[in-house]
């Protein structure tokens, strides 16, 4: 019996002492993915709010700004869809994300949905309504130098037999050089050689007012895993300079990591590893890390893998070749620069209404984020 109760009790303390642990990220994962961020894109400012949010966070941890305020602002050409959004068919409403999504004709296989389509009709104002056997994974409706239309994919399961009439309210915006902004500051330490740790902070936004995209995995969990490190690394004097950089506009093509990367705030010559997380929720089956098997970037692979073999804590961790499917990307010619995200579950999806925070999984969060700490030399 008394061993029976102290065997209780001790995983009760294993329990919350991993419940502690993830404390505080779990409250920025929260905050970040509530309904006052808009989906923290470009709709009502929500990746505004957001970068107020961060800047603050960042004060509070004691962290320095790079930037007045924290904010690198720098601006790009992006859409917005604020507002009512409503498509019916034969006088029948279809549900907004399950039966219809927004795109744009600027995204690849639109020509080709188009063509395949057995059911395509243009609307007065030029919006193209397809029928589709299975909707695209939303994402923003991207820009470029000119706004391009709008279409609406809807399912064609959801088609009637024979459409007589259409009614559409697309409430699409096309924001011209609309501003953002970066939220970056730095804790010295010792030397000024630097260890970087960058995440995006942004994400889909809305798909008019009825559809919010709250983007938990994707990526308030790697936002919250920088703000974590900063807060372990505040607590004492590093011995290396470490910098935290947070971006916007990575839904949209990478947008602000490529402003920070051709305006540079630090010296990268300096920069000992870059070393960006998104999605970092989940885990079940390991990590995997692109730009792993690149020359200057191979030894910090090769060091994850070590720490991990004797910790025994990811099934896995993959390499994969450079990519420019995160903000890593445009830092990788100028130091070295590895992307770490989780693979597996638990999470709420991807570009999904469904990814919220109470489906965050980060019961491997603290493990793995011990690992990223040793590689990277905090508390050396």
């Amino acid at each position: 019996m008394k061993k029976t109760l102290a065997l209780a009790l001790l995983l009760l303390s294993l329990a919350t002492l991993q419940a502690q642990d993830t404390t505080y990220a779990r409250r920025i994962i929260r905050e970040l993915s509530s309904h006052r961020m808009y989906g923290r894109g470009a709709s009502y400012h929500g990746d505004s709010i957001a970068a107020h949010f961060l800047a603050s966070e960042m004060q509070r941890l004691g962290v320095l700004p790079l930037q007045t305020n924290y904010l690198q602002h720098y601006t790009y050409n992006c859409y917005s869809l604020e507002g009512l959004l409503d498509l019916e068919i034969n006088g029948e409403e279809l549900t907004p994300y399950t039966q219809y999504r927004v795109a744009s004709t600027f995204r690849k296989g639109f020509s080709q949905q188009l063509a395949d389509a057995k059911f395509k009709k243009q609307l007065k104002d030029g919006t193209w309504i397809v029928g589709v056997d299975k909707l695209d994974t939303y994402s923003p409706i991207v820009g470029d130098q000119q706004p391009n239309p709008a279409y609406i994919q809807v399912l064609n399961s959801a088609l009637p037999a024979k459409v007589r009439k259409v009614h559409a309210s697309l409430p699409v915006q096309f924001r011209w050089l609309y501003r953002s902004q970066n939220v970056v500051g730095y804790i010295p330490g010792v030397i000024d050689s630097m260890v970087v740790f960058t995440a995006h902070y942004d994400h889909c936004g809305i798909m008019g007012d009825a559809v919010l995209f709250p983007g938990a995995h994707d990526n308030a969990s790697g936002t919250a895993a920088v703000l974590d490190l900063a807060r372990i690394v505040s607590q004492s004097k590093p011995y290396y300079t470490y910098v935290f950089m947070l971006f916007s506009g990575e839904e949209s093509g990478l947008k602000g990591s490529q402003y920070a990367a051709q305006h540079p705030l630090i010296d990268y010559t300096k920069v000992k590893l870059l070393c960006n997380i998104d999605m970092f929720c989940g885990g079940d089956e390991g990590l995997m890390c692109f730009n792993a098997k690149s020359e200057n970037t191979k030894p910090y692979f090769d060091r994850l893998c070590q720490l991990n073999a004797e910790s025994h804590v990811a099934p896995e961790i993959r390499p994969r070749d450079n990519s420019a499917n995160s903000d890593h990307y445009w830092f990788s010619n100028l130091c070295p620069s590895i992307f770490l995200l989780t693979m597996g579950q638990p999470y709420g999806g991807y570009h999904d209404p469904a990814d919220r925070c109470e489906s965050c999984g980060l019961n491997h969060y603290t493990d793995y984020l011990t690992l990223i700490r040793r590689m990277a030399g905090i508390g050396e």
